[in-house]
C-alpha cells in the first residue's frame, strides 16, 4: 500500500529515529499503543512497518515484535538493487555512468594504496579467471575482481554502492558473452592490464585500463537497447556471488 497516510506514518517513525527517541536495537511499542502515539491508524502503521522492514530500517521478529534495525547503511543500500534490476536500457546506461565514475575512483585508490595482501588476492582471482572453463565461473571471478578493488578503499559504503550499480553491467556482460566468443578473452586481457597497473602503482594507467574495460559494457548496452529490453528479466545475473554482485 502506498498512500499519504502510510507516507506520514513512515515519516513519523523516521523522525523518532533521527531524533534519537528510538535507537538501533530498540523494540517498538505494540501496534495499538504506537499508532495512538503517532496519531495514525493501525492499518497505516502496519503498512509503514512493512515498507520500512523492506528498507532494512525495521526488523519484524515473529512472536517478539518489531525492532529498529542496526541501521547498517550497507544493508540499506542493498534495497536499491531492485530498482537497478528492473531498469530499462536508458536507466541502465545512467547506472553504468555512475559505475564508471566509481570504478575509476576505486581503481585509483587501489593503485595508490594497495598492500601486498590486496595484490595477492587480485592475482589469485585473475589466475582463477584465466583458468575458468565456463562463462559462469569467469563472470563470478570478474565480479570478485572488482569487489576486491573496491575493498581497498576501506569504505564499505563505496563497495556496497558499487556492487549495486554493477548489477546491470553483469547482465549485459553475460549477454555480450553469448553473442561474441572473443569477449571472454577480452575480459581476461582487460583485467590483466588493470592488475599490472595496480601492481606497478601506476594510478593514471590503472584508471585508463579500467575505463577501457568498463566502458565496453556501456557501449554494448547503448548499441543493443532492443536486445536488452527483450531480456531484462534474465535470471542468470543470480549466478554472481552475493557479496560481489
Amino acid at each position: 500500500m502506498s498512500s499519504p497516510k502510510v507516507d506520514l506514518a513512515i515519516s513519523l517513525v523516521q523522525n523518532l529515529i533521527r531524533s534519537g527517541e528510538i535507537k538501533p536495537g530498540d523494540r517498538l511499542p505494540n501496534e495499538t499503543e504506537f499508532s495512538a502515539q503517532l496519531g495514525v491508524s493501525r492499518n497505516s502503521l502496519r503498512e509503514a512497518v512493512r515498507a520500512m522492514s523492506a528498507m532494512k530500517i525495521l526488523e519484524a521478529r515473529q512472536g517478539d515484535g518489531t525492532y529498529v534495525s542496526g541501521l547498517d547503511p550497507t544493508q540499506m543500500i542493498e534495497t536499491l538493487r531492485f530498482a537497478v534490476d528492473v531498469s530499462g536500457p536508458e536507466a541502465v546506461l545512467w547506472f553504468l555512468e555512475i559505475r564508471i565514475l566509481m570504478e575509476l575512483h576505486t581503481t585509483a585508490i587501489a593503485a595508490a594504496r594497495r598492500t601486498k595482501a590486496d595484490l595477492d588476492r587480485l592475482k589469485k582471482c585473475h589466475m582463477a579467471m584465466v583458468r575458468a572453463e565456463d562463462t559462469d565461473t569467469l563472470l563470478k571471478k570478474d565480479s570478485e575482481f572488482h569487489h576486491i578493488i573496491a575493498e581497498t578503499t576501506k569504505n564499505p559504503i563505496m563497495a556496497s554502492l558499487l556492487n549495486v550499480v554493477s548489477a546491470p553491467a553483469l547482465r549485459a556482460r553475460i549477454w555480450r558473452n553469448r553473442l561474441t566468443e572473443s569477449a571472454t578473452n577480452n575480459l581476461r586481457i582487460e583485467h590483466e592490464a588493470v592488475l599490472n597497473c595496480i601492481e606497478a602503482q601506476d594510478v593514471e594507467g590503472a584508471k585508463y585500463a579500467m575505463y577501457a574495460h568498463v566502458s565496453g559494457v556501456q557501449s554494448w548496452v547503448r548499441n543493443n537497447p532492443d536486445f536488452f529490453s527483450k531480456n531484462g528479466g534474465d535470471n542468470e545475473a543470480d549466478t554472481a556471488p552475493e557479496a560481489a554482485r
